[in-house]
């Protein structure tokens, strides 16, 4: 057993978007669980992303399709169950921080909505009869992951692993884990089940592809100006 514990830590400021999402999920998970089983599951319905509607979807023709297109990323905040919740967290935390800190909080922050966004259009693209909802962080972290795979994939990641009835930690580059993950998504893909299995693979393909659009621009140094030598007046 081996579980990601820690990614390449930031080096100028705190990941405040990365922990202010992480405090928002959870959030809304712990105010889901107050509502009750049945109220619950009637906010999934209403906030969760439903690919057989959102095929149908014409964008700017009524207040209804906007709705329908809202829950694009109202989705990307709920959860069904602590599993679903944590496995996803840890996998932002490790690897969202280095991110970040590339790409500074607001455009991370953009990047995080974007990749989550083009997940689930992917998802109801490749499945669009399909008329349950779709919920969870999941397409969104799959594109934090495919931008650290491009932008960082000698990364250090700490890894708690399970040897001989005791726990070591021990250091592999991110490459090791996200290209395991991504594996895993295809297999998962050819297996079916109740997992979005296309919107993972969307979202990471769209972070992979899609972050050289949110990278800050290069700084230009400035050129120094010669200094002018004038010729200093002499008092005879």
């Amino acid at each position: 057993m081996a579980i990601p514990i820690r990614g390449q830590a930031s080096q100028g400021s705190w990941p405040y978007v990365t922990i202010g999402l992480i405090c928002l999920n959870c959030l809304v998970f712990f105010f889901t669980l107050s509502m009750g089983q049945d109220a619950a599951l009637e906010l999934f319905w209403q906030g969760g992303a439903i690919p057989a509607h959102l095929s149908e979807v014409k964008l700017f023709s009524s207040w209804q399709s906007m709705k329908l297109a809202a829950t694009m990323f109202t989705s990307l905040f709920l959860h069904a169950g602590w599993v679903h919740l944590l496995g996803n967290l840890l996998f932002l935390w490790v690897f969202g921080e280095a991110l970040e800190d590339e790409l500074g909080p607001w455009r991370f922050l953009g990047f995080y909505l974007f990749c989550g966004f083009f997940s689930l259009l992917i998802h109801s693209v490749a499945a669009s009869r399909l008329s349950v909802p779709i919920i969870g962080a999941s397409g969104a972290i799959a594109g934090v992951l495919g931008a650290h795979l491009i932008r960082f994939p000698q990364a250090p990641v700490q890894t708690l692993v399970y040897l001989l009835v005791r726990f070591k930690v021990v250091v592999v580059p991110a490459f090791v884990w996200l290209g395991f993950w991504l594996l895993l998504q295809f297999y998962g893909l050819r297996q079916g089940g109740p997992v979005a299995w296309m919107a993972h693979l969307g979202g990471f393909f769209t972070g992979l592809l899609g972050v050289f659009l949110f990278l800050p621009a290069p700084a230009v140094p400035k050129s120094k100006k010669p200094r002018s030598r004038g010729k200093k007046n002499r008092r005879r």
